[in-house]
């Protein structure tokens, strides 16, 4: 769990800030880096997208060289863990990055009402996402009441 305050806001823009190129030096995306776990025990867990997919080879020299970064620079005071990884499906699509990454896939959204909308992102805005839904029915959510988005996982037929 993420423990939001703007003393851990600042810490986590500066450093986001500091390890952007080294990401982007291995032609990856930051999506977003925070800090989760305990005070005793807190993790840094880095994001990273690219395309077609996030090899663990590639995380795990992302990993070394911002540890040596870390390590020089020293921003975190005392004992942390360094985790580097992709967001996965199931994390929830928030910013504009987000609905980029996820254009012409299969979303499921679930509004503040708790409706469940499903279908492929056609078209997105800063206010307003269209998807199309499997009746070809192109439906217009206000993103301002979304709950919750995620990318659905598709399964290629064989055959």
């Amino acid at each position: 769990m993420t423990v939001p305050n703007c003393e851990n806001e600042a810490l986590l823009n500066r450093i986001r800030q500091q390890i952007k190129d080294i990401v982007k030096d291995h032609g990856a995306e930051l999506v977003d880096i925070e800090v989760v776990g305990s005070r005793n025990q807190p993790t840094l867990r880095v994001l990273l997208h690219k395309q077609p997919s996030v090899e663990l080879k590639m995380c795990e020299k992302i990993s070394r060289e911002i540890a040596d970064f870390l390590d020089i620079e020293d921003p975190l005071a005392g004992r942390y863990r360094l985790e580097v990884t992709s967001p996965g499906l199931d994390r929830h699509l928030v910013s504009n990055s987000d609905f980029t990454r996820a254009q012409n896939r299969l979303l499921k959204i679930i509004d503040n009402n708790g409706k469940t909308h499903k279908g492929r992102l056609i078209e997105w805005n800063d206010t307003i996402l269209f998807i199309e839904n499997r009746k070809s029915i192109m439906e217009r959510i206000k993103r301002i009441e979304i709950a919750k988005a995620t990318i659905e996982v598709e399964f290629k037929k064989r055959g």
